[in-house]
């Protein structure tokens, strides 16, 4: 006999189940999950039930995604939402698991970073900022968010969320993951931190930001191109060049390292997403294979 389960929409399973029980997980990543349920239920036009989130469903708003979307963005939204349902079948408020979506092919281009170098030209363009970031000078305060991106590989928005209580003098930050909500410790070394001393206020965050969010990424894109570093048209991509800078020198050195830094599961994630192979270069067959032109001829003999 099939077992009976109690019908609830994904919004409210999602709000009264799913987020309540997970206190973990970031405010981003607590906004983006439902923004991505309210953006499946407004594409299907009415409020879904768990049981009407099948896989055609998602298939077919998956394909239409398409049109303004980046395979990698609507395979993520698929994750989320399987995810929902999994979890929500665990709670036995769906009979059956729900069924896997294929993903769609993403055919992502090899990750770019920038070179050490590179983010040298930057700070050194930085350090030169007239103005103000609040109270701090404007130098100051990118100099010191820069240097710690590129030593720690941090998101910008964990970053932005760290506190006074979070740093340790001379030694380290701790910062809790975007994600996942985990800490995770990083040292500093001394030339980081004396900019982080720098910038450090009395109490609460230490990079406060006191203008609109959406401005953040359009000033740093500014100083970027000012800079004369190669820029995405994305702008939102720019701090991610350094999280890659991060991971492709520490792969270059050990991959765990690097592995280790981004707090991934596995390397095939960090590899594939931040190592830029032009800095973090691999040995390959051009490298260890014997040159068949220096092989001298043979004379044959008739």
């Amino acid at each position: 006999m099939a077992c009976l389960v109690r019908p609830m929409l994904l919004a409210d399973y999602l709000n009264l189940h799913y987020l309540p029980e997970r206190p973990g997980l970031s405010q981003d990543y607590r906004a983006l999950l439902a923004a991505t349920v309210r953006k499946l239920c407004a594409w299907t036009g009415q409020p879904l039930r768990l049981e009407e989130v099948t896989r055609p469903v998602l298939s077919s708003w998956a394909v239409d995604l398409l049109q303004s979307q980046r395979p990698a963005t609507i395979n993520d939204k698929l994750r989320m939402v399987r995810s929902l349902l999994l979890a929500a079948y665990d709670d036995g408020l769906l009979d059956r698991p729900p069924r896997r979506v294929r993903k769609l092919p993403e055919n992502l281009p090899p990750p770019q970073a920038w070179s050490v170098d590179q983010v040298g030209r930057l700070v050194h363009h930085l350090d030169g900022l007239s103005g103000f970031v609040g109270e701090v000078p404007a130098s100051v305060w990118w100099v010191s968010l820069v240097l710690v991106c590129y030593w720690t590989g941090c998101r910008i928005g964990a970053l932005l969320r760290a506190t006074v209580e979070d740093y340790q003098p001379n030694v380290g930050l701790t910062v809790r993951r975007q994600k996942n909500g985990r800490t995770q410790w990083y040292g500093l070394p001394a030339s980081c931190c004396e900019w982080i001393d720098r910038v450090l206020p009395e109490s609460g965050r230490i990079w406060p930001w006191p203008y609109h969010r959406n401005t953040l990424w359009a000033m740093f894109r500014r100083h970027v191109e000012s800079a004369g570093l190669p820029c995405p048209r994305t702008g939102r991509n720019l701090f991610h060049r350094l999280r890659r800078t991060n991971a492709s020198y520490c792969a270059a050195t050990d991959p765990a390292i690097a592995q280790r830094q981004l707090d991934h599961a596995d390397y095939c994630t960090t590899r594939r997403s931040y190592v830029d192979p032009t800095i973090a270069s691999q040995r390959t067959a051009a490298d260890v294979l014997p040159d068949p032109v220096a092989v001298p001829r043979l004379r044959v003999f008739g």
